[in-house]
């Protein structure tokens, strides 16, 4: 499968409300500090792949709500949302780079970082206040919840390997909770029917889970120029992932040497070699692998739109990705 092919023909259904959402999240920052206007613009004049909005998007065309206003504002909140958490990352991780441009705490420092992730959330929160459902609004509140959650769990974990369930669940909150707040806030908007609703949020549940797990193993397999990153980031803070658990399984030693911190350039990449020739990647995409499948098996829940079949086309774009 092209990856390329794939993610074009996902993004065509919705192209749309993808280019006046890009419009609005540039004008975020009107009016505001210059700083604050600067780091907008250094944020979304390169925006990324927009999945979760697309999936706001294609996730509201399964009711027969047809308020455009009301899904872009959920849209744009929960993109504001993902973009705050991905600043705030950046400043716990120290990464210089996201996407292959600098962060903005590698393009300011990590005070005016911490600033303009909350001045996102303020503004996400001023989107949803506005949206006429309390269970959606309650909803993008939850998600808050749960990112931060996951993320003082990864950040106060004892220095040892988790178990495959800790990282599991860790990851639902991090990551799998957003793209389910994105199909299944969609849908209540769209009053789509309850079980329509239930297979949406089934679905982005398991993709998000999907899209991290890739993510983990494009860490430290990746080509950095594709990925956008530094490989290795995660092994380098030893912040064991899948492939990291899978790869150190029955080797107390190798899995000492994975959750040390403060490792040098040095020891990475040899720790790198070995990951990358055991099990571990294989036995992650696996992983990967069946949360995909279990994504698209959730979609013969739904009507046969057209919808339909972009929603699996992301779900196949998630694991053959190289970014």
């Amino acid at each position: 499968m092209q990856a390329a092919r794939v993610e074009q023909s996902f993004y065509e259904p919705v192209q749309a409300e993808l280019q006046e959402l890009q419009r609005r999240l540039i004008e975020v920052g009107a009016g505001a500090h210059p700083t604050f206007r600067a780091a907008v613009r250094h944020l979304f004049t390169s925006s990324g792949k927009l999945l979760r909005p697309t999936l706001v998007f294609l996730a509201s065309r399964f009711g027969p709500g047809d308020d455009r206003e009301i899904v872009l504002n959920l849209a744009q909140s929960l993109e504001l949302v993902h973009t705050a958490s991905l600043v705030h990352d950046d400043i716990v991780d120290r990464a210089d780079l996201r996407r292959n441009v600098p962060t903005i705490n590698a393009t300011w420092n990590d005070d005016v970082a911490l600033i303009v992730g909350d001045y996102l959330f303020a503004k996400a929160y001023a989107l949803a206040a506005v949206l006429p459902k309390p269970e959606v609004i309650a909803m993008v509140a939850q998600t808050v919840f749960a990112l931060c959650d996951g993320e003082l769990r990864e950040v106060t974990a004892p220095a040892a390997l988790p178990t495959e369930s800790a990282y599991f669940e860790r990851i639902e909150l991090k990551t799998a909770s957003l793209y389910a707040a994105c199909c299944q806030g969609a849908a209540l908007l769209a009053d789509a029917e309850p079980e329509h609703v239930a297979v949406l949020g089934a679905y982005g549940t398991d993709l998000g889970l999907a899209f991290q797990i890739t993510d983990d193993v494009l860490d430290l397999v990746g080509d950095e120029e594709d990925f956008g990153k530094s490989v290795g980031r995660d092994l380098a803070e030893g912040m064991a992932t899948l492939p990291m658990i899978y790869a150190a399984t029955g080797d107390p030693s190798l899995a000492a040497r994975i959750v040390a911190p403060g490792k040098d350039p040095t020891e990475v990449r040899e720790l790198l070699r070995v990951i990358r020739a055991s099990d571990g990647v294989g036995r992650a995409r696996e992983k990967a692998l069946a949360f995909h499948d279990r994504a698209v098996r959730a979609l013969d829940g739904l009507p046969p739109l057209p919808e339909r079949d972009a929603l699996r086309d992301v779900a196949d774009f998630v694991v053959s990705r190289v970014r």
